[in-house]
């Protein structure tokens, strides 16, 4: 919309008499420089205001002032200074308004409407075009008047007012037919406007009205924006041939006009199209074609974004190294034009890129960087953006607090802010999906549902499609295959009406697999194979080769077998051909159990140990590029603290920002209270009170940014010692992993072994010891993995409790049972003492698991013939039980240390290994479950774990009073 602002520079400019025209040529060339490169070039577009302030400073004028001010006003918006673009603008406001110029005025007020719509002050941007509109049509100036109208359309398609966009632009359009000009714009302006809510269909006709006028007017440039508009819209309805048929003929008129800056947008685009298609080499070609003509011609600004569309060419040719290259040279562009903004784009798609090849440390880093610069320079909008983004990221590694934290952010940041509807529905899609992820289906159903009605409001019937089919998904995982059918089939209602092809074929896989659900195989069959063709005509391979699969496996059920395996076959033959590798895996399992039903079990065997086969490949080439979690786990530990430093510094941002807005009030108000000083200079009271209070108020504000730098560093503090105590802790984990576990499967496998190979040449005592062995081995990994894998949970936050009024006796009854048969072997006693009355309220599993562990801990540290007793004993407030042993003891020294991952462990007194783990899991649970853990013990003597817990639940208890 400024671009078209620019134009009526042009014509007000005509109207000045008073330059010769010498003088006018002049500035028709700078200021066309300056509408060329304001985004692209800031050193250019600097040099070229600097002239143009050079010509008014020769050539005084009023008017000429203001169209220097407008030229800064664009320079400083290309450079991202909303605030200074918005001065220069407002001064060429006040030389128009007081000069009487209106032409100059309207023309100024709107490009001042349009800064404020890229700033997201979209209230304001209606206030001030409103302005506009009432002053073109008290002067009757009909073309001015269809500006401001289109205009406004923009602003509500912005925030997506589908009807008052459309009522806006429809009314320019009829007041420009009445003009005679100005109508291939509007019709343009309107196809925008279908394109933008997905009503494409409508996009075409409108598009196609405005190519007619457009070539009845001989409008070149026109005529070669409509049929690129006309060729991307192709692309989004799927039609590859007519896309490249359209922007062919604008490439051809380009050639023959030789408008370069044309070709280079127009190759970029057709890049775009081989790029949806699935052909990303072409795709690079054309990038590659578009890149070269931007940089001769100097466009940092769109090489920036050639280079972001090559970037995403080369992960689609799976050439990671290029992608990312084509991203750093994207970066280095945007820091020559100094453009902050543009650079914390960049890290975004760094961070998106990182994440697609599932380098996760890496893309929460570039996407910490991207949120640290816009905290500064950004609007809040794209703030909450990249919030969403770092939320993705920690959604993919299972850390679904944090997600859940930047989620709840954006979401807060968003509520009272005139954002964007797409913003929001895509907060509430994303804490859907977070959501689901945890099995939290009702929570999910509730964000989708959010993100339907904000959708519906909108009038985005493709984003109405994809949020039904979210939420029929989940309904299906609810066990409510009826709702997920009515709402699927709502969709396919929507996505038929406004011709969605892609997503049509999503919709009706998903149908399918609701009808598979409930057993209507037939119905089932039908859809799936709609879907099938429906991605065929997409060239969506891998969508069509599920299809077949899915085909195949009910026609398997119905027991057509040899249906089954032709279309089985076909879904591996299609895998190969696109390379992937889960459709190959996946179709070879469903060809085994075609066979199984059979009765063929030889040839479902060999296909099963085939589908094994490829299933250790796949998840070898996966171990070797990430190391699975682990590597993950490694490469965020490498990274944390840099995370963590960002972190801190984006906190410390946002406290900075809260506190530069608290100081620009206060600076207002000191403003205001200096003008009254001024006014009743007799008050010399009052002034003396004020600088009083200035002095007071300045120091308070040294205090607190203080304080703050205070609560900063010792934020960084607290994060680097959590993240050393984390690495110790992962160490130790190694080693038990690598080392303790390992152990017990070396015994397992030499002892099973020999009872293989030698079974017969063994004696029956021998034969049982090495059994005893064997047990005692395997009971050895059990424990350890059963710990491992508490530990695990309670580290992910995956760790659920359910606290209830437990009997404490029948716990320690059910621990000591368990522990007998190991005491036995030792010739230990186990004796319990507790009142069948005494409860607690705790968690059943964790509180078992704490009581095993300390018996196990005992027995292990207990020689033969000695004793355990446990105790347990309550009062109004806890409950306390006590396990003690009369074992060998523990060093005062060494006490500190028993509940520690990277502590100490030490052999038992029949040389049983520990690793440490079962007494730091008794403390998390205990501590979990609002309790505690102490320990005293007498060398040489014995030990007592003491464990306390509530007895009542005191939450509820304080609810109550």
């Amino acid at each position: 919309m400024l671009q078209k602002v620019n134009a009526l520079l042009f014509l007000v400019l005509l109207t000045f008499y008073s330059f010769s025209q010498g003088s006018k040529v002049n500035i028709d060339s700078l200021l066309s420089t300056i509408k060329r490169y304001s985004t692209e070039n800031p050193e250019i577009t600097a040099i070229s205001c600097n002239r143009l302030f050079l010509l008014a400073k020769q050539n005084p004028s009023d008017s000429l002032t203001a169209l220097y001010h407008l030229a800064m006003s664009e320079y400083k918006n290309g450079l991202g200074i909303t605030g200074e673009a918005l001065g220069h603008v407002d001064t060429a406001i006040s030389i128009a308004q007081s000069k009487r110029n209106q032409p100059l005025y309207v023309d100024a007020l709107l490009q001042k409407s349009a800064l404020l719509l890229r700033s997201g002050n979209y209230s304001e941007a209606v206030k001030v075009n409103e302005k506009a509109r009432l002053i073109a049509l008290k002067e009757k100036n009909q073309r001015l008047l269809v500006q401001s109208l289109l205009q406004r359309g923009d602003i509500y398609k912005e925030i997506g007012q589908y009807n008052d966009a459309l009522s806006r632009k429809v009314e320019a359009l009829d007041i420009a037919k009445k003009l005679g000009i100005g109508t291939a714009e509007c019709h343009q302006s309107i196809g925008s406007t279908h394109w933008n809510f997905g009503n494409y269909q409508e996009a075409l006709k409108s598009y196609f009205e405005g190519l007619i006028a457009a070539e009845k007017d001989n409008d070149t440039l026109r005529i070669i924006q409509l049929l690129k508009n006309i060729g991307l819209t192709y692309r989004e309805t799927g039609n590859f041939d007519k896309a490249i048929s359209h922007l062919s003929k604008a490439l051809q008129i380009a050639e023959k006009n030789k408008l370069n800056d044309e070709l280079a947008d127009i190759f970029n685009i057709m890049g775009g199209v081989y790029l949806k298609f699935s052909q990303p080499s072409k795709a690079i070609e054309y990038y590659k074609q578009s890149l070269n003509i931007r940089e001769t011609l100097g466009y940092k600004q769109s090489s920036i974004n050639t280079l972001n569309n090559l970037a995403k060419a080369y992960l689609l040719f799976k050439n990671k190294a290029e992608s990312i290259t084509s991203l750093n040279k994207a970066l280095e562009l945007s820091k020559e034009i100094g453009d902050p903004l543009a650079e914390a784009n960049i890290h975004n798609e760094l961070g998106n890129t990182y994440l697609s090849i599932e380098d996760y440390p890496e893309a929460l880093r570039r996407y910490l960087l991207a949120l640290k610069i816009r905290q500064s320079y950004g609007k809040d909008e794209d703030i909450a953006r990249t919030m969403v983004n770092i939320a993705l990221v920690y959604r993919r590694l299972g850390l679904f607090r944090n997600a859940q934290k930047y989620m709840s952010e954006a979401k807060g940041l968003t509520e009272n802010l005139d954002a964007k509807p797409d913003l929001k529905i895509y907060i509430y899609q994303n804490m859907g999906n977070v959501f689901y992820d945890q099995k939290q289906y009702t929570d999910a159903i509730n964000a989708y549902q959010k993100a339907l009605e904000l959708s519906e409001k909108k009038g985005d019937d493709l984003q109405v499609t994809r949020v039904l089919r979210n939420i029929a998904q989940t309904y299906l995982d609810l066990n409510k295959p009826s709702k997920a059918r009515n709402t699927i089939t709502q969709a396919i209602k929507i996505a038929l009406r406004s011709n969605q092809n892609q997503v049509l074929a999503d919709l009706y896989n998903t149908l399918g697999n609701i009808e598979r659900h409930d057993n209507n195989f037939d119905l089932a069959l039908t859809h799936y194979h709609t879907a099938k063709e429906k991605y065929k005509q997409n060239l969506n391979a891998d969508g069509e080769a599920l299809c077949l699969r899915k085909i195949g496996e009910i026609h398997s059920l119905q027991g057509q077998y040899k249906d089954a395996k032709a279309n089985i076959n076909q879904s591996i033959r299609i895998g190969k051909s696109v390379g992937n590798p889960y459709l190959v895996l996946l179709g070879t399992l469903a060809l085994s159990e075609v066979e199984k039903a059979q009765g063929k079990f030889q040839n479902a065997l060999t296909l099963y140990q085939r589908y094994v086969y490829l299933k250790d490949s796949i998840e070898n080439a996966k171990r070797n590029e990430a190391n699975i979690d682990a590597h993950i786990n490694l490469e965020l530990d490498k990274t944390k603290t840099e995370i963590k430093l960002i972190e801190a510094e984006v906190d410390a941002l946002r406290t900075k920002v809260e506190l530069d807005r608290e100081r620009i009030n206060k600076q207002k108000a000191q403003r205001n209270f200096l003008i009254t000083a001024i006014i009743f200079l007799l008050f010399v009271a009052l002034g003396v009170f004020y600088l009083f209070n200035q002095k007071k108020n300045l120091a308070r504000l040294q205090r607190e940014k203080y304080e703050e730098e205070e609560r900063i560093n010792q934020k960084l503090k607290q994060y680097q010692a959590e993240l050393e105590q984390t690495i110790k802790t992962k160490d130790k984990l190694f080693s038990i992993v690598a080392h303790d576990l390992r152990s017990p499967f070396t015994a397992l496998v030499g002892l099973s072994e020999i009872l293989a190979t030698k079974a017969a040449e063994l004696l029956p005592s021998e034969v049982k010891e090495f059994s005893n062995h064997i047990h005692q081995s395997a009971s050895n990994v059990l424990a350890l993995t059963e710990n491992l894998l508490s530990w695990a949970r309670s580290q992910t936050g995956k760790l659920t409790l359910n606290p209830a009024y437990l009997n404490v006796s029948e716990i320690i009854c059910k621990a000591a049972e368990v522990a007998s048969l190991p005491a036995s072997e030792k010739g230990i006693n186990i004796e319990t003492s507790c009142d069948k009355s005494v409860t607690a309220f705790a968690d059943y599993d964790t509180l078992l698991t704490i009581i095993r562990n300390l018996l196990s801990n005992a027995i292990k540290f207990t020689p033969s013939g000695g004793k355990i007793s446990v105790k347990a004993s309550s009062d109004n407030q806890k409950v306390t039980i006590q396990v003690t042993d009369t074992g060998v003891g523990i060093a005062p020294e060494n006490l500190s240390n028993l509940f520690r991952l990277d502590g100490f462990t030490t052999k038992g007194t029949n040389s049983e290994s520990g690793t440490g783990l079962g007494l730091m899991l008794c403390k998390e649970f205990a501590e979990a479950n609002g309790g505690t853990i102490g320990v005293s013990s007498t060398l040489g003597k014995g030990t007592t774990f003491t464990i306390t817990l509530p007895s009542k639940n005191v939450a509820y208890d304080q609810k109550s009073r």
